[in-house]
């Protein structure tokens, strides 16, 4: 009997110690409020209308920034200094977690943007927040949805 309840306390212990270690939260569909990263992702577009490559770098995550020269090229490219003229959310997905790696923050999202010349296009952007820097893992300007 004595050996059931130490193995029971041994585990209680054990479980205590991983579930205080890991804390995930997620939320999606009609989420409160606007997303944290929509300041970002306005200051993105912007840089790209203005063909500042640059500056759309610096947005970027540091693991994604070394490689997102040419789809930032391209995406200069299409918005060819077209301004935003509205910007709609359209779905959201936020991932928190906090662990022994520190605290993590993953924003899914997605927006219809209407360009300054009546084009719509969609963004799928993923903004990450972690040990290694804040910025964008994917940003993606989707054209010709049905």
């Amino acid at each position: 009997m004595k050996k059931l309840i130490c193995w029971v306390l041994v585990l209680m212990v054990v479980l205590t110690c991983l579930l205080s270690c890991m804390f995930s939260q997620n939320l999606s569909g009609s989420f409160a409020g606007e997303a944290e990263s929509t300041a970002k992702v306005e200051e993105m577009m912007t840089a790209l209308a203005e063909n500042r490559l640059s500056d759309a770098k610096s947005l970027m995550h540091p693991q994604a920034a070394e490689k997102s020269d040419a789809a930032i090229d391209q995406m200069c490219s299409y918005i060819d200094c077209r301004k935003v003229d509205s910007m709609e959310l359209t779905s959201i997905n936020v991932n928190s977690s906090t662990g022994t790696n520190g605290e993590t923050r993953e924003e899914k999202v997605t927006y219809q943007v209407t360009l300054d010349d009546g084009v719509v296009i969609h963004l799928n952007v993923v903004h990450l927040s972690d040990n290694d820097g804040i910025g964008f893992s994917s940003f993606q300007l989707v054209i010709g949805v049905v």
